[in-house]
């Protein structure tokens, strides 16, 4: 006799199925607005901030001393008085059509009065302010100096003070101006992304701090080789843009040896150039409070020749000029990074409503091993690849990077240098990209060193 079906039985478990689905949909959906809930807010797709936007309630934004950078004026959003300054802090401050991600996007929450609380919104309107003002981490006239000293082509320029997270001056280019930004038509839209946030790069022999430090942890240091120009491994040639012939982990550093590199990230292998990598948020989803950062890439695919061109930045790692900043910084603070930061204060009717505390990100390596990076790195600025870098009133830390692209067939390169002041009382890390301006010694480092020389006699 066949069993009739527990229909009773079959739906009390289906409920519970279904019931399971709801609670996990629920806390998903509690967990992305925790986490992401900022992130979707400040979109400038958020139609809730399209819609509401008025201009005559937008609070003003500052620079860290107190310069007007947008403001507005009988119901108009206005900026800077100098076209030099506005184009510097472009990305910094944005645009009031969402087609940039600067803090008239980022903190819209504040210039419009969104974070407040209905008590709080009562207040402000019998004082006649509706949106909070704004007060930046960047010093307007730093960016100006660094964007007047760029070259004209694509680059991009950070500054951070490494102890407090601080971004002092973040420069763009090609830029744009927010007083023409509504006119400006969809092939112009290359000059609104952030290249210091957004743009990814092959980080070229800046890599090598990443090699050198999987090498430290691992107590791979005592390796040499004999550099003749090129080597082959595992098939691919490795090329060197010198001779140096018998070369240890400091002097391959400091003359930046491709070959010894490429042998140094075989030897090391895939898993532990990988877990360094990661260490060091390579792969990383980034999610900073005040700051939209694209995240960088490190791959590895079982293959030496491959994995050899990775460790000397060249494979198919991908970095932003931001992260590459941060990893100096991490070498600066003693292998720990500090959150980077844009907002330094959020003020009703000058009273603050927002503190700003530095925060550690993460550490990317021990603080002995920081160390020794950190020996290797001056060693390269006093007699290595990046003497261009040396300046008069501190000591500078760094490394080049010289990452080769193909443009229309040709090979390119785009120059690099990432560093710090070697200095309490100045702690200034930065990174300089310049897109197809070559070698890293020959426009990134003299850069980096004007721009850093430049900051400390400003008092940074």
């Amino acid at each position: 006799m066949k069993k009739k079906p527990n229909l009773k039985k079959n739906m009390r478990v289906m409920l519970g199925v279904f019931c399971c689905l709801f609670v996990l949909l629920g806390t998903y959906l509690l967990y992305s607005t925790v986490v992401y809930g900022d992130q979707w807010f400040t979109t400038p797709y958020n139609p809730r901030i399209s819609a509401s936007k008025n201009i005559e309630n937008a609070g003003t934004i500052y620079d860290r001393n107190g310069v007007a950078l947008a403001y507005t004026e009988n119901g108009e959003r206005k900026y800077a008085e100098s076209e030099d300054v506005r184009r510097a802090v472009s990305h910094i401050v944005g645009d009031i059509y969402g087609k940039s991600l600067g803090a008239e996007t980022l903190y819209a929450k504040y210039l419009y009065g969104y974070d407040q609380n209905v008590v709080d919104k009562f207040n402000s309107a019998q004082s006649g302010q509706k949106g909070g003002d704004v007060y930046l981490t960047i010093d307007s006239d730093l960016s100006e100096y660094i964007y007047d000293n760029m070259s004209v082509g694509p680059g991009a320029v950070v500054l951070m003070n490494y102890e407090t997270g601080e971004i002092l001056a973040s420069v763009s280019k090609p830029t744009f101006d927010p007083n023409t930004a509504k006119d400006d038509t969809e092939e112009s839209g290359a000059k609104f992304v952030n290249r210091v946030t957004q743009g990814l790069y092959p980080p070229g022999s800046t890599m090598k701090i990443l090699t050198t430090a999987a090498a430290i942890e691992n107590g791979v240091t005592d390796m040499e080789f004999e550099c003749t120009g090129e080597d082959i491994i595992e098939g691919q040639r490795v090329t060197c843009t010198s001779v140096h012939g018998r070369v240890g982990l400091e002097t391959a550093f400091e003359k930046s040896c491709n070959i010894y590199f490429g042998r140094l990230a075989a030897e090391l292998g895939d898993d532990i150039m990988l877990e360094t990598a990661n260490e060091f948020a390579y792969n990383y989803n980034f999610q900073f409070p005040n700051l939209t950062l694209y995240n960088s890439q490190f791959e590895v695919s079982g293959n030496m020749g491959d994995l050899a061109w990775a460790g000397i930045g060249q494979y198919n790692d991908l970095v932003t000029p931001m992260h590459n900043m941060l990893i100096a910084a991490g070498v600066a603070n003693g292998g720990t990074v500090m959150q980077p930061n844009t907002l330094k204060d959020v003020r009703y009717g000058g009273v603050s409503s927002y503190t700003y505390t530095p925060t550690a990100f993460r550490s990317i390596m021990p603080q002995d091993v920081a160390a020794q990076i950190a020996g290797y790195m001056r060693n390269t600025v006093e007699s290595g690849t990046a003497t261009s870098a040396n300046i008069g009133n501190a000591t500078v830390c760094g490394k080049t990077g010289t990452a080769e692209y193909v443009e229309d067939g040709e090979t390119k390169n785009h120059s690099w240098f990432v560093g710090y002041v070697q200095d309490a009382a100045h702690p200034l890390a930065i990174a300089v990209i310049g897109e197809g301006e070559g070698f890293g010694s020959a426009y990134a480092a003299p850069l980096a060193g004007k721009i850093l020389e430049h900051a400390i006699d400003m008092g940074y």
